[in-house]
């Protein structure tokens, strides 16, 4: 984001030598082309409130005549551009249930070639303030996964803006100074982890306010900051991921700034929640982000707002470079495996959840995952997720198929989420497919 509300874009093409730019200056094409907005089709309604569909809604209302002269601009390259504008200019739901797969939402560690977070995420609601935070907490998950805790400063009495608040699922847009594009991260943390509470010393490899001021604060009451955590997989090629991945002693106590946004979020859209008995999560990879998120919330909520049963599948892979001889060593690596294992054994003898956790390997050898035992908290798969899989987790508790009473959330790679979503509705006979939720993830 520029200083005068510009929004600048690149967007590469394969072709010989093509750059497409795209400058967007809010206040400039606000003037000249919203003037009129009935005139030419624009939509002026928020999908949530407090949110901002500025850029969405700006292409969205580009005159038809504007869009042929830049597809005559770019004649050999005329199809690919006229997806994307005509991608962006579709109406978005107001929710993640989208069963066409040319009008996918997709959260990305950005790739080299990608299109870059702001402009993929283009249509999504965000929040309109961006919110500074410090990198508090950095911690090594495998080889290629860490975990950050960003610590949001407390709000002060006379701070009239609206506090820091997010609903599990979301995502951060992730503006690090020195670095022209954001990122793109979900947050895993729950919302009450951004209130402030009382907490014990903090953690092993964070830094407190007394190390970076130097003022003592031995006689002032402990309390744990308020954050919000991320875990970003390791990525050179994207420059937001690989400055979070600099050495510690780096970006420890540095500040950036973050804005939430994203609509695959609990509690589902459209539906009521007392009428939900059944919900199925099925992650793939790092597609367990936002789950991970929505299943510690739904854990600590009263009674009279949860549902009696869920079904976790998760589909990973061990880390590289693991020692595979031991399955329960080889466990701790996956990322997040451990806090849904301690999330299930806690709710083990509650009344409020009952949480089935199965996880399925792709690269475990079936023998050696014949030659140990399941653990009392896990069934681990050597083989991908399939169709029985699913029909026994939508399946209720007297083993009959329960639709209407069922949630389905599917986040992972996009040929894993569309494989899943159509199956589902296979096995749903489309009678109830709005309670399909899902994201796909790079």
């Amino acid at each position: 984001m520029r200083e005068d509300g510009g929004i600048w874009k690149d967007v590469m093409w394969s072709g010989p030598s093509l750059q497409l730019q795209l400058l967007i200056t809010t206040s400039q094409f606000t003037s000249t082309y919203l003037s009129t907005p009935n005139s030419i089709g624009c939509d002026s309604d928020s999908h949530f409130p407090g949110t901002s569909n500025s850029l969405s809604s700006a292409i969205s209302c580009i005159p038809i005549a504007f869009k042929k002269g830049l597809m005559r601009s770019f004649r050999p390259y005329h199809r690919p551009i006229q997806r994307l504008a005509l991608r962006l200019g579709q109406p978005q739901r107001t929710n993640s249930r989208q069963f066409h797969r040319g009008n996918p939402i997709i959260m990305s560690s950005q790739r080299e070639d990608s299109i870059p977070h702001e402009l993929r995420t283009a249509a999504e609601p965000r929040q309109n303030r961006l919110y500074p935070v410090r990198l508090s907490h950095v911690e090594q998950v495998n080889p290629s996964v860490r975990l950050l805790q960003l610590a949001i400063p407390p709000q002060g009495e006379n701070d009239t803006q609206q506090a820091f608040s997010f609903l599990p699922g979301q995502w951060l847009d992730v503006h690090i100074p020195s670095i022209s594009h954001a990122g793109g991260f979900t947050i895993t943390s729950t919302p009450a982890d951004a209130q402030l509470l009382p907490s014990p010393e903090p953690p092993a490899g964070s830094i407190t306010d007394s190390e970076e001021t130097g003022i003592s604060t031995s006689n002032i009451s402990q309390s744990r900051a308020p954050y919000v955590e991320l875990a970003v997989q390791e990525s050179p090629a994207n420059p937001p991921a690989a400055w979070l991945w600099k050495p510690k002693n780096e970006i420890l106590g540095k500040e950036i700034n973050i804005r939430v946004g994203g609509s695959f979020v609990w509690p589902p859209t459209g539906v009521d929640l007392h009428e939900i008995k059944n919900v199925v999560f099925i992650a793939g990879g790092v597609g367990i982000n936002p789950l991970v998120s929505i299943l510690s919330h739904l854990k600590s909520q009263p009674l009279n707002t949860h549902p009696l049963n869920i079904h976790f599948l998760y589909s990973s892979r061990l880390p590289n470079g693991v020692e595979k001889s031991s399955q329960e060593a080889s466990l701790e690596q996956i990322l997040f495996l451990s806090r849904l294992r301690n999330i299930v054994r806690a709710q083990s003898q509650s009344k409020k959840l009952q949480i089935s956790l199965s996880l399925f390997l792709t690269n475990l050898d079936s023998s050696q995952s014949e030659s140990n035992k399941d653990p009392a908290d896990l069934a681990v798969h050597s083989r991908r997720i399939n169709e029985d899989d699913l029909r026994s987790s939508i399946a209720g508790t007297d083993g009959q198929l329960d639709p209407l009473k069922t949630v389905s959330y599917v986040c992972g790679p996009p040929r894993m989420t569309d494989e899943m979503v159509d199956r589902l509705k296979v096995i749903l006979d489309d009678r109830d497919e709005q309670r399909i939720f899902y994201e796909k993830w790079w």
